[in-house]
């Protein structure tokens, strides 16, 4: 019956330190989407770009200093449409103390391992 008792408790504890860690996690990734997302923003509001959405922000173990992001830019003109012209984009970005900076433009991709060939300087 204890034996019962103290398996529920590590059971529940463990539980409770997964999902704290899942929590970490995912603010630390909003974080440095949000921080990209502004640097982006920032970098190309010269260029007439209103809307940054960031599509994949992906980091890789082997470039610690790097990471790819793919972003959806909506510009403030419109297509012959009428409808705001939207650029995908995809750059590899370097870290920069607490920030990001656009290192180079690569094709845009929403997966994870084309990002990673992009970080080691493929196409």
């Amino acid at each position: 019956m204890i034996i019962g008792r103290l398996r529920n408790r590590v059971f529940a504890f463990a539980l409770l330190a997964l999902c704290a860690g899942a929590a970490i996690a995912t603010v630390s990734c909003s974080s440095n989407e949000s921080k990209v997302k502004k640097v982006l923003q920032e970098s190309l509001k010269r260029h007439g770009v209103i809307g940054v959405v960031v599509d994949l922000f992906y980091t890789d173990p082997n470039f610690p200093d790097k990471a790819y992001t793919s972003a959806t830019l909506t510009y403030n003109f419109a297509t012959a449409e009428g409808r705001p012209q939207r650029e995908y984009i995809g750059f590899v970005l370097a870290k920069e103390g607490d920030s990001w900076r656009i290192e180079r433009n690569v094709p845009y991709t929403k997966e994870p391992q084309q990002a990673a060939i992009y970080l080691a300087g493929g196409k």
